[in-house]
């Protein structure tokens, strides 16, 4: 319980539980999830890209000097796009791994951030604590979104 308390002190819980209130409400797990992974790739974006003067001068520097160098990776997108795929099926695999106790609560009719809790802790135990952050939050609301709306088994296709 300690994990989930140091992630209560960094992220706000009951904020997230209104984020999957919402996603429930719209029945729209996949564009919650689009709209804000989307942005995040997009703000990663534009903080990192150089101004195009600068990657035009960098670009005249370079051949006048004849060398093919640049800070800039074009391919950023892609391989950022990549790295979520992988931690995508890392959440999946985690809360699939406890479908059993998400099932039950949702039976139950437990409270949504009942439900956000269990699935937290069982990914805090699957990819560790370090690696909980907002691309991951938005996937695991979305995720239990459509657990929710889908139904458990069809989500993880057991």
């Amino acid at each position: 319980m300690a994990a989930l308390e140091e992630i209560k002190q960094h992220f706000d819980i009951d904020e997230l539980e209104k984020q999957l209130q919402t996603v429930l409400t719209l029945k729209d797990p996949i564009g919650y999830m689009e709209s804000n992974i989307n942005w995040e790739i997009d703000k990663e974006d534009l903080d990192d890209s150089p101004e195009l003067d600068d990657q035009i001068l960098l670009m005249t520097s370079d051949s006048r000097m004849k060398t093919i160098y640049g800070a800039w990776n074009p391919f950023k997108r892609f391989l950022s796009w990549l790295s979520r795929k992988k931690i995508a099926k890392g959440v999946k695999k985690a809360l699939c791994g406890i479908a059993d106790k998400i099932q039950s609560l949702i039976d139950e009719e437990a409270e949504l951030k009942k439900i956000l809790e269990v699935a937290l802790l069982a990914l805090i135990g699957a990819l560790g604590i370090g690696s909980i952050n907002p691309v991951v939050l938005t996937i695991v609301v979305g995720f239990l979104g459509a657990m929710i709306l889908n139904g458990v088994t069809k989500f993880c296709g057991f």
